[in-house]
């Protein structure tokens, strides 16, 4: 459950989304006791969790792990139940150490039977101790499995996939105060969340996260948007409490109590003092019964006692001090402690109390700098630069890794190089000797037949040699990248580093950074260019058009992003999948993306739509750019054109993109097509037949 003061790790990305497939109904127990031998995890994590309802939390702890060893050999998925719903009492708990060693436990279960294998449970257990150790305060090794967790989110190409890494990162920026940065993280995981399977795991992370967004810019002072999500959050809750008839109502009142404790800032903000005490009170009133989320009612109670005091009730506001300080007893917390004492030295200074006060203030200012001490590393750790760095290392170590088999690539494509031309130098000359000597030979009619068979074979032999040339400048295309992506990698690290340079110093090492980038994409583009593209070299699989034409986008909004633009996406209002290459059709849905994306001017919309038209899936991706000059319109699916167009903010073509996707379209018998009008924009169309199987 959020709390709307503090975001806790506990609450905010384990139990809301990963682990609450084990929120299950509560009651209360006649016996306590550990005597459960041979029955299922399920039932085990069901019998623990109702424990933990009734306020039974450590006996829970000992309860589920007494059966975990009395169950004997557990398959892989009830290993995974049980270590995710511990997981949920440690951190519920504070021990931060014992989770640590019980993801750490579940990697080593997990890498006996392979990474291919289980990439989203390690994913899962990565997220898990990466938010252990965050709340440990060990920021450091946190980013670590951080970026683990997003690689093999990145290599599923599941939007799904990202939704925890995105909600926590969210969070630790919302605890640095980077508000805005925390709501996109916090938008991006519940666009990726719309993905998932809607259990009630996915319905609470929903509401959650609009309840983050509202919070965030809450704090950020952009009160609209804040109350919008408010709004929204409320609603969502609302609509959905139908829809999960096996669940507790307290589920649904306390997550609505804890949007009206948030709305209640905006109220206070405003000066609406009425409107903000009556949500606060319901608030208050709903979170304090018992295994609600009482430490929730808490927070209301601070903000609700500052209303008094700014009010001047202070009748009022010495029984809810007298409250909140017997609560402290059963729900401590550092953070509302501090804010006791300084609500406590404010009553006593308009009491005319100045020694009262005086010793009220001194233990809040002790508690506050606490709470300072423990949120500066925090505070000055750089999340996103750390795992930009992670990512540069890793790339640097990958590229030392495979330098002995880039050499010897080089060496064997080399060969293979000469060789081909040696054989085609005699070939031509063969040719040649042939042609000079044809008048003498046409009195030999057998000797010509006899050169004739010849010829034909040499011409299959060349066109064999062909083929060895599209292999080789695929090798070559390959060996060139790896050099040049080392020096970006080192380019970029010397572009960032502490070292104080020179202006001229820097702007040579951008160039060096760019013309590396510009020569890893054409790399890129020539290996797909040199891979034949036909029906019978590709693996086809059915697959979900609207789910990928999601997932490219959201992956391509980040770059539509820096031109501040917004991608539409209009997805065909029933399932329609079709039999294709997945990785080549994402290649050409990401070619038109781009294209609009470089093509579109500032602050523009690009429109993507998914329809169906007969037989066929229509996908559309339109843009309202430079459009292309009729001069340049016939030759736009050359292979290396000469029309080749600078993008809007300067971005340079190499040409050859709209040849590759044109080639992959063709291959699964659909086709391509434009409409274009000079200034206005352009809208490419791609046909792609839904009823061919696999061939």
């Amino acid at each position: 459950m959020q709390q709307h003061s503090s975001f806790s790790f506990v609450s905010k990305t384990l139990i809301s989304f990963c682990f609450l497939l084990f929120f299950l109904s509560s009651c209360h127990l006649s016996d306590n006791s550990l005597k459960v031998i041979n029955i299922s995890m399920d039932s085990a994590v069901a019998h623990a969790d109702r424990m933990h309802d009734s306020g039974f939390k450590v006996k829970a702890a000992e309860y589920i792990t007494y059966v975990h060893g009395n169950e004997g050999k557990l398959s892989l998925a009830e290993e995974m139940k049980y270590v995710t719903y511990c997981n949920i009492l440690y951190m519920d708990l504070g021990y931060f150490d014992k989770s640590i060693d019980l993801a750490d436990s579940m990697i080593a279960i997990l890498e006996k039977h392979g990474l291919n294998k289980n990439q989203k449970m390690f994913m899962e257990i990565y997220n898990l101790k990466a938010d252990a150790l965050m709340a440990k305060g060990l920021y450091s090794e946190a980013y670590d499995y951080y970026y683990k967790a997003k690689s093999l989110a990145q290599n599923n190409v599941d939007s799904c996939s990202f939704t925890i890494y995105n909600h926590s990162l969210g969070i630790v920026l919302y605890r640095q105060q980077k508000y805005l940065d925390a709501v996109q993280y916090f938008k991006q995981s519940y666009n990726e969340a719309l993905f998932c399977n809607p259990d009630f795991s996915n319905f609470y992370l929903k509401q959650e996260l609009l309840d983050d967004i509202g919070l965030s810019y809450g704090k950020a002072n952009i009160v609209d948007s804040a109350v919008v999500y408010y709004n929204k959050a409320l609603k969502f809750i609302d609509d959905n409490k139908r829809n999960y008839p096996g669940k507790p109502a307290k589920a649904f009142e306390s997550a609505e109590a804890v949007v009206w404790g948030n709305l209640a800032d905006v109220y206070v903000a405003a000066g609406n003092f009425d409107s903000a005490k009556t949500l606060l009170k319901n608030s208050i009133r709903v979170n304090l019964q018992k295994d609600y989320t009482n430490s929730d009612a808490v927070l209301s109670q601070l903000k609700l006692a500052d209303i008094y005091l700014s009010t001047k009730q202070f009748t009022d506001l010495r029984q809810l001090l007298t409250d909140i300080r017997a609560e402290l007893d059963s729900i401590p917390g550092l953070y509302v402690e501090m804010q006791w004492n300084r609500l406590s030295a404010k009553y006593y200074e308009q009491l005319g109390d100045s020694v009262k006060a005086y010793r009220f203030m001194s233990a809040y200012l002790v508690k506050n700098d606490s709470i300072i001490q423990q949120n500066k590393a925090l505070m000055s750790s750089d999340i996103e630069g750390k795992l930009k760095n992670q990512e540069r290392q890793y790339q640097i170590s990958l590229l030392q890794k495979n330098k002995k088999q880039d050499e010897m690539w080089l060496i064997a494509a080399t060969v293979v190089i000469a060789m081909s031309v040696i054989i085609i130098f005699l070939v031509l000359r063969y040719s040649s000797r042939i042609s000079k000597d044809m008048r003498s030979l046409t009195l030999l009619n057998e000797k010509v037949n006899e050169k004739q068979q010849q010829l034909e074979l040499a011409l299959k032999e060349v066109e064999l040699r062909d083929k060895d040339k599209s292999r080789i400048l695929r090798s070559v295309a390959h060996d060139v990248m790896s050099p040049i992506s080392a020096i970006s990698a080192l380019t970029d690290i010397l572009l960032n580093d502490s070292t104080q340079r020179s202006e001229e110093e820097k702007e040579m090492l951008r160039l060096i950074y760019e013309a590396c980038n510009n020569s890893l994409n054409l790399s890129k583009d020539i290996l797909e260019a040199a891979d034949t593209i036909a029906p019978g070299n590709m693996h086809k699989e059915r697959v979900d058009i609207n789910k990928l034409v999601n997932n490219c986008v959201e992956l391509l909004n980040a770059k539509a992003h820096i031109k501040n633009q917004r991608i539409s996406v209009t997805s065909y209002n029933n399932d329609i999948s079709a039999f294709v290459h997945k990785e080549k059709v994402w290649r050409v849905l990401n070619n038109l993306i781009g294209n609009a994306i470089k093509f579109s001017y500032e602050n523009a919309t690009i429109a993507v739509k998914v329809s169906k038209v007969g037989g066929n899936v229509v996908i559309s991706v339109n843009d309202t750019g430079v459009g292309i000059p009729e001069k340049n319109r016939q030759h736009i699916f050359d292979m290396f054109t000469e029309s080749k167009t600078y993008g809007t903010g300067g971005e340079k073509p190499h040409g050859i993109g709209l040849s590759i996707s044109q080639q992959v379209v063709r291959a699964h018998d659909g086709d391509i097509w434009f409409e274009s009008e000079e200034g206005r924009g352009t809208t490419f169309y791609v046909s792609l037949p839904l009823n061919l199987s696999n061939s």
